[in-house]
């Protein structure tokens, strides 16, 4: 979902503050062809013919026919609405946001809690008598299914936040005392400027780590949002499943350390699988028709040597840096 911060009060904007990724044309897309065209099988079973939409089956990676020809390949991927963030709430693989369709439908959930302060910070005084002119810009607020940190894994009191690209992690949020806690620092500060070049510092944050306490290198975020609709539901888990494993072998000789999730809806289940990957000095790029027949191709071009693949790109959720 997205914040929903737009409140054009005043004429003008605030200008955002990006480094690197100033237009389309800087991004380093990878000059050499993708090898598969837009949810292309790697291995196609020759004794199908092709769907009215173009969907092939796949020998080696199967997917139940009937997702499979649901799937838009051919309208175009670019265009959604630009983000400048990317807050992720972590839940947990048994928070009740798993359970609805809506994650801001679950009332003592964070992106609940958000929403309702979000609601507070628009009718207080400070807000309405800001001199600041609006912004034309947003940022995108999703759930993950990494665990909290020190919390038992059937409980969702507490989470804890992720913020890209800035990769820094702010653990054990309570959502009832949201308004309390030092991230509302951090979103109102989002609220009014999505593009600020610097957050707030809270106290008890870090970067954002693996099991092992190593800082990442690079996030992997794929929908698979089950109950908001069937196709990332079920194509999702199989491209997180592969991105673990070609990690696993393709990182044995590397530094580079990244974490793969499920999150929840992020728009155009059409497109699916759809994945997110925040990687440090490249920033958030979203990919749709992605199978998990590609995976090995997307970690070898995209997390080891730095190139977007044009073919699958939706757009940039998070530009490399917002410092000026």
């Amino acid at each position: 979902m997205l914040s929903r911060v737009r409140t054009h009060l005043r004429v003008g904007t605030i200008q955002p503050c990006r480094s690197l990724y100033s237009t389309i044309k800087t991004i380093p897309f990878d000059t050499q062809p993708f090898p598969f065209d837009r949810f292309e099988p790697c291995c196609p079973a020759e004794d199908t013919a092709p769907s009215s939409n173009g969907f092939v089956p796949c020998k080696k990676h199967p997917i139940p026919a009937v997702l499979g020809r649901k799937i838009d390949m051919t309208e175009s991927m670019t265009g959604r609405l630009e983000t400048e963030r990317h807050v992720v709430m972590c839940v947990g693989p048994h928070g009740k946001e798993w359970e609805r369709s809506k994650v801001e439908a679950v009332v003592d959930g964070p992106v609940y809690a958000s929403n309702q302060l979000h609601s507070q910070y628009l009718r207080s005084p400070a807000h309405r008598n800001s001199d600041a002119p609006p912004t034309d810009k947003d940022f995108l607020m999703t759930v993950c299914d990494r665990p909290p940190q020190d919390s038992p894994a059937t409980t969702t009191a507490s989470c804890d936040v992720m913020v890209f690209p800035e990769f820094v992690f702010y653990p054990q949020v309570d959502p009832s005392r949201l308004a309390e806690s030092n991230v509302a620092q951090v979103l109102e500060t989002l609220w009014k400027n999505p593009s600020s070049s610097t957050l707030p510092y809270v106290p008890n944050q870090t970067a954002i780590k693996d099991e092992e306490g190593h800082e990442v290198d690079a996030v992997v975020l794929v929908c698979t949002h089950e109950r908001r609709d069937m196709r990332c539901g079920k194509i999702g888990p199989l491209i997180v499943d592969a991105f673990k494993n070609s990690l696993e072998h393709r990182l044995q000789n590397s530094n580079k350390k990244v974490l793969v999730y499920g999150t929840s809806h992020f728009g155009g289940h059409k497109f699916a699988g759809n994945v997110i990957i925040h990687q440090k000095g490249l920033g958030g790029h979203m990919y749709g028709n992605v199978r998990d027949c590609m995976v090995d191709n997307l970690v070898d071009r995209h997390i080891l040597n730095g190139k977007i693949i044009k073919e699958l790109w939706r757009g940039l959720v998070t530009p490399p840096s917002l410092k000026c």
